[in-house]
């Protein structure tokens, strides 16, 4: 009987492991997430945190700021953070989005994050990016808007929001910002450096007569061994959203001049990601298939198809689907281990 509870026992631990391992190629989005490609920001460690109003959605955390600078309103998110914040400003779907500034005491302050093409003016505190870099502006309003302020203060210097910046040491300055509004960095190489976004733009393609997608590849993220990033952007496509039940991506990369070669398949993303303007993705290109040398620092070429499926009886039929043009990217060696300063990632 022992012997029989010891086999049950073995059988029981090699059957979870075998239902936890997946094709490290094969990705399942998490469908809780925003863009259904993000992961999920904790607060347990971090007691002040960016939200979305509308859905309380964390958009990020102190943990996420590399530098705040207190006296301009200029502050830089690490790589990723920033990336997910751009994604939520969809540029061709929103004109503006509302967001709260929170700690453990409480809602800081009312802000909103304002399309630069918007011709609405807003009161109190605004975010905008700074071109294609890590780097944000907050401004006392925008458009003619007037400083929020509650209860005789200024909501951008919230005393919370300082002691919660200065607990984990990011107070720096960045930049000083002159009368005319414009922004003039310190001496970057004696003072600040930040990071410039690099990214490969597809531009718009049609699929159909009712849907256009645009693919955004992220060239900082493309590290060996790090997770890389695209931005699928769709526009259009209301009455198409109705008729299929989920989106496939498959990623196909090369590098070494071919003697490395990977193929990712992304399923299960939901179509609601139409109605979002924009799909998040997120992938490891560095397996290589059978008989692929591994992956070295150079020049890589990627593309990506998008395919649209419906169900029918006996499983899926791809209604539609879009191939974008290879295009080539540098790949980066892995990121180094620094001291001093957190890297750039």
């Amino acid at each position: 009987m022992k012997q029989i509870v010891t086999l049950l026992a073995f059988l029981l631990v090699a059957v979870s492991a075998c239902s936890s391992e997946q094709n490290p190629n094969q990705y399942t989005p998490n469908p809780s997430s925003p863009h259904h490609g993000n992961e999920s920001r904790s607060t347990s460690a971090s007691a002040l945190v960016w939200v979305d109003a509308e859905t309380e959605h964390i958009l990020f955390t102190v943990d996420d700021i590399m530098a705040f600078d207190w006296d301009n309103q200029v502050f830089e998110l690490k790589l990723d953070a920033a990336l997910d914040f751009l994604a939520w400003m969809v540029p061709h779907k929103y004109q503006y989005r509302r967001l709260l500034v929170k700690d453990n005491k409480g809602t800081i302050y009312h802000g909103q994050w304002v399309n630069m093409t918007s011709s609405m003016s807003f009161e109190g505190p605004t975010y905008h990016s700074m071109g294609a870099t890590t780097l944000f502006h907050i401004s006392d309003g925008y458009g003619g808007g007037v400083l929020d302020k509650r209860d005789g203060n200024d909501a951008l210097f919230s005393e919370h929001l300082y002691e919660g910046l200065e607990k984990v040491g990011v107070l720096r300055t960045i930049a000083v910002i002159r009368k005319s509004g414009e922004i003039k960095f310190l001496d970057l190489k004696k003072i600040y450096t930040y990071q410039v976004i690099e990214s490969v733009n597809l531009g718009w393609h049609d699929c159909g007569k009712d849907l256009k997608i645009r693919v955004e590849y992220f060239a900082n993220t493309f590290r060996i061994g790090r997770e890389t990033r695209a931005h699928i952007f769709f526009a259009g496509g209301d009455n198409f959203f109705s008729q299929i039940d989920d989106i496939i991506l498959e990623v196909k990369f090369t590098a070494n001049e071919g003697r490395f070669r990977s193929d990712v398949r992304i399923e299960g993303i939901s179509s609601s990601v139409i109605d979002e303007g924009i799909y998040v993705c997120r992938f490891r290109p560095w397996d290589p298939l059978p008989g692929s040398l591994s992956v070295q620092h150079g020049t890589g070429h990627i593309s990506l198809s998008v395919l649209f499926r419906r169900k029918i009886d006996g499983g899926y039929e791809t209604i539609r689907r879009l191939d974008f043009p290879e295009k080539d990217v540098h790949i980066a060696g892995p990121v180094p281990a620094e001291s001093g300063a957190p890297p750039h990632q």
